[in-house]
């Protein structure tokens, strides 16, 4: 089959006028364009910077004009600083009010323009007619509490703000940050009748360092609102991260109450000393909370006073069943790799009497090859924050492989009066020498810390009978 020929089709300017025509044609539009321009623009700034008295003499020449035209040039006069006149302000606002008085908002505004002339009296009536006119909606609500609260008046304010809260939860930060005061806070969370919005409330005043004002509005929460244990966890991490240990504590005390349905004996500091109940983290599910716009640097790092038990991919750390010292359960290391291991996955916070002395009690059991070089450690841990140059105890796994049955060691220390908040935890440092291996699994059981009334010699070690 023959194919059919495919040819190049030019198209080319012969006459010498088409070709002037083009040339002049292009010369001629690129000078229009350079001198129009900028005169075009000249003439957009002019209309966007129109003064006042030439909109009014605009306005005063058109039969109808809309009362959006008349509000936006009323509240020009009002926050214009060059164009600044209340009474110019009210009179164009008054009448786009009469044009359209079913507009909630032309009502706000004229709230506005009198509260800018000092009428207080019109200026309230005006936003309370506003309400009228759009009862679900947060704007009138907010701007209504803005005014009382510069009158002095922060009761009604209050009762405002709670409505505006519950009209659009989102704003509690800006609420908030308007307030800024711990008394109003509290007051502003028992005028809020709704639970998931005061737990909202709760929430901002955590991102914002109120701690004290927070766990106030906490405890009212009903244990219903799917947000209460969270916002526990989120406070105990900031009471611990700021120094306020005693109020940290006793948010556990009730978080644990509600959880494990259990309290700890009086002269006991470790909780779960005995690993026989799970952590915390694995008891409840984790509910991340309304970031509300606010930045990352208000969260704080999560800590308690439950075990922290974490592996990694050098050590696998868990609570086994059927290989305890008391009880039925304990915790177990094993070593996934063999050589330079560095682990410190299990820890717990614990906040002590100051200026005392304590007694901590664990037992421990290991079948290893090698050096396991597992540390037992007490560190004053200053806001969270582990003082490595402060550690008031430490018991090191003694090598070899002969530790078959559970063995229980004793050893004593001090806390300071400075530092009651101590980190009890467990971890390994490599060998300083080149040949550090091991092999294996540690057991932990029976953690126990009390006080006592006199030291006695650290680190005893004894076979279990």
């Amino acid at each position: 089959m023959a194919r059919a020929g495919v040819r190049d089709v030019g198209f080319r300017v012969r006459p010498l006028w088409a070709r002037l025509s083009l040339g002049i044609g292009a010369v001629l539009g690129g000078l229009l364009l350079l001198w129009g321009y900028p005169r075009a623009q000249a003439l957009l700034v002019r209309s966007l910077s129109l003064r006042a008295e030439d909109a009014e003499g605009v306005l005063a020449s058109l039969p109808v004009s809309p009362s959006s035209v008349r509000v936006g040039l009323g509240l020009r006069y009002l926050y214009d600083p060059l164009t600044f006149d209340p009474r110019r302000a009210l009179m164009h606002l008054q009448r786009a009010l009469r044009e359209n008085p079913f507009d909630f908002r032309n009502w706000v505004h004229l709230g506005q323009g009198y509260e800018a002339a000092g009428d207080r009296v019109r200026a309230e009536a005006a936003y309370r007619q506003a309400l009228a006119s759009a009862p679900a909606y947060f704007l009138p609500r907010w701007l209504y509490a803005n005014f009382l609260l510069k009158q002095g008046d922060s009761d009604r304010a209050l009762d405002v703000f709670a409505d505006a809260a519950r009209a659009n939860p989102e704003a509690l930060a800006n609420i908030a940050e308007l307030l800024q005061d711990a008394e109003r806070w509290e007051r502003l969370g028992r005028r809020i009748s709704d639970a998931h919005v005061r737990a909202r409330l709760c929430a901002v005043l955590l991102s914002r360092g109120a701690l004290r004002s927070a766990s106030a509005l906490w405890r009212d929460l009903p244990w219903s609102e799917e947000l209460k244990v969270e916002l526990a966890r989120r406070a105990i991490s900031r009471g611990i991260s700021t120094g306020e240990y005693a109020l940290a504590h006793a948010l556990w005390d009730d978080l644990r109450q509600h959880v494990y349905g259990r309290g700890e004996p009086s002269e006991e500091f470790v909780w779960n000393g005995g690993f026989e109940l799970v952590p915390l983290s694995e008891a409840i599910a984790h509910r991340p909370l309304p970031a509300f716009g606010l930045d990352e640097e208000s969260a704080v790092p999560e800590r308690g006073f439950d075990w922290q038990i974490q592996s990694d991919e050098q050590v696998v750390a868990g609570i086994v069943r059927d290989v305890s010292y008391e009880g039925e359960r304990a915790l177990q290391l094993e070593f996934v790799r063999h050589e330079a291991v560095r682990f410190s996955g299990v820890s717990q916070f614990v906040l002590l009497r100051p200026a005392t002395a304590y007694e901590l009690r664990f037992a421990y059991r290991a079948d290893v090859r090698g050096d396991p070089r597992v540390s037992v450690d007490v560190v004053e841990a200053r806001r969270g924050v582990p003082q490595e140059d402060a550690v008031l105890f430490r018991w090191m796994a003694p090598p070899g492989a002969g530790r078959t049955e559970w063995t229980l060691v004793r050893g004593t220390f001090e806390v300071s009066s400075e530092a009651p908040l101590v980190l009890l935890r467990l971890r390994r440092e490599p060998a300083p020498s080149l040949a550090d291996f091991v092999k294996g699994r540690v057991w932990f059981d029976a953690f126990s810390i009390r006080p006592i009334q006199r030291r006695a010699p650290v680190a005893e070690g004894e076979e279990k009978p």
